[in-house]
């Protein structure tokens, strides 16, 4: 936003001459990203309107704009870590990457060579790379989550998670390629499906039923807050994947499992973001599969924003019809 913003938002709460907390929390929001200009004018605008503010509301704005100059340093010293490890991770990838030569992907399977041609052609193009990992310099206040807190976002996806490539995020359990599709939609397997949940909302427990299935080849959106016991169990109908997906350096197609679980992040709720287990991403956002067939593809609005900005991203349909899927006629990338 702008200083512009926060002193709009200054002026519409003063109306009725008080300040309360509620009106604290339109002010915080107003700036978006807070800049150093615009914590500079919000305190300007707090002098100024001192005389309106009850205790209580003086208390919360001091509060959390004490906390602005420490989430700021620690964004840039967590930058400064991403940017150290950058072109280790660039050069794994570009390894992976090299044509004539067979190499495996992050989850263990051999890499096209349709594919390599298609990231080497988009990187060459200008497409980047990125460290899910990296956070945008200033902090928002953020009140999306019940209670109101000042945080700071990831660059390309908000949350910016660091999660561990183990259990249900294991590279292997992830990586979705056409030929773990239609083995898992060709072999019966005696697996946890979810059944329905006991308890009360906030402390809510996934059931399961054990049965002998085969794969259904369905991806769709998946999100609930119960505790999964079984994070490798499957979601409705047998379904093995939520549509969260990421495009991962190497080329390689991931999706965040059902349970939206791994025991290595125990009581996180999954997210786009936790595919990258410090890898560098191409690509995020949501994919969507009927039998087999992928028939959505959805850049998300984190991306999207930067696209218009000026960034260049994989196309990852592409990328896709290279790996061999099958998709539907006329695909094209959606922005979420």
């Amino acid at each position: 936003m702008s200083v512009r913003d926060v002193k709009n938002a200054f002026s519409q709460v003063t109306m009725d001459r008080r300040i309360d907390s509620r009106d604290v929390d339109t002010i915080l929001t107003s700036a978006g990203s807070i800049s150093k200009e615009e914590q500079a004018a919000i305190k300007q605008e707090a002098d100024k309107f001192a005389g309106m503010m009850d205790p209580a509301a003086k208390r919360k704005l001091q509060s959390k704009l004490g906390e602005v100059d420490d989430l700021r340093a620690w964004a840039a010293q967590q930058n400064r870590r991403v940017q150290v490890s950058a072109s280790r991770l660039s050069g794994e990838a570009e390894k992976l990457l090299a044509p004539g030569v067979a190499t495996k992907s992050f989850g263990g399977s051999e890499i096209p060579e349709a594919v390599k041609q298609v990231v080497t052609d988009a990187l060459k193009g200008g497409a980047i790379a990125y460290d899910v990992r990296e956070l945008k310099p200033d902090p928002v206040y953020d009140t999306s989550h019940g209670e109101p807190e000042m945080t700071v976002e990831g660059k390309f996806n908000p949350y910016s998670q660091q999660s561990k490539a183990t259990d249900s995020l294991a590279f292997s359990h992830t990586e979705l390629t056409p030929k773990k599709i239609a083995d898992d939609m060709n072999t019966p397997q005696t697996l946890n499906v979810l059944k329905g949940y006991k308890g009360s909302r906030q402390d809510a427990v996934a059931e399961f039923e054990k049965v002998t299935i085969k794969g259904n080849g369905r991806i769709t959106e998946l999100y609930d807050e119960a505790h999964w016991p079984d994070t490798l169990a499957r979601g409705p109908g047998g379904q093995k994947y939520a549509s969260n997906f990421a495009i991962l350096a190497d080329g390689s197609v991931h999706a965040v499992p059902a349970s939206r679980r791994s025991k290595g992040d125990p009581g996180l709720i999954l997210t786009t973001a936790s595919l990258g287990r410090g890898k560098q991403m191409l690509f995020n956002g949501h994919l969507h599969m009927e039998n087999g067939v992928v028939n959505y593809v959805g850049m998300s609005g984190r991306l999207g924003k930067l696209k218009e900005d000026g960034a260049k991203f994989v196309d990852p349909v592409a990328i896709l019809k290279a790996w061999g899927f099958q998709v539907t006629p006329g695909l094209t990338v959606t922005q979420e």
